[in-house]
């Protein structure tokens, strides 16, 4: 019997892409199902990362230091995978952090479990291909136009992509995230 957790993971991933029974059973057995409290760190500059997240409910954030300032690169709401993804792909030392914001339910695998799953199972190729498909429309989306839009329209942009994220993470992210300070974001939400 598969818990509750892994199988809302495994809808996930059959989203993209239909899995055979093995393959199930395969992820199944290698899935790492914690509980966290806010604050919990998943990696952090300087630290490879091994593993791709499963966000099943709460929320997490990335950010990294600069000039000593934290800045919050993107925050997520659940149901989202989440890594370094520079650092996850490349098998690299991270520039960023991963910060639980909210008590979390995560998922994961690591990146040598993901290579094993591939090589055994091309429909989880499909989507690894799939899903950083999506992550890089994201990225393309939100970023190109930024650097020209007004603070009211950034903002507008946050909340078309992520539509409750005043609800999962503090103004001080949020303001970090659109790199405004927080007394413009709140003129803004005005």
């Amino acid at each position: 019997m598969i818990d509750k957790p892994i199988i809302e993971f495994i809808n996930y991933i059959q989203q993209y892409t239909l899995l055979s029974k093995e393959a199930v059973n395969a992820i199944s057995s290698l899935v790492l199902y914690e509980t966290l409290e806010k604050g919990t760190l998943l990696n952090k500059e300087g630290k490879t990362c091994k593993r791709l997240y499963f966000l099943k409910s709460g929320s997490l954030r990335t950010y990294f230091y600069q000039n000593g300032k934290d800045i919050t690169h993107w925050v997520y709401p659940e149901n989202n995978v989440i890594t370094s993804w520079h650092s996850y792909i490349t098998q690299t030392p991270s520039k960023d952090y991963i910060e639980i914001i909210t008590p979390s339910e995560v998922i994961s695998l690591t990146y040598d479990q993901w290579q094993e799953l591939y090589t055994k199972f091309p429909e989880l190729e499909r989507f690894g291909r799939l899903l950083i498909e999506k992550e890089l429309a994201l990225i393309d989306d939100f970023y190109k136009g930024y650097y020209f839009l007004s603070a009211k329209e950034k903002y507008e942009l946050l909340v078309t992509a992520i539509p409750n994220i005043t609800q999962i993470a503090n103004l001080g992210h949020i303001a970090s995230m659109l790199g405004i300070s927080q007394e413009t974001l709140s003129r803004v939400r005005k």
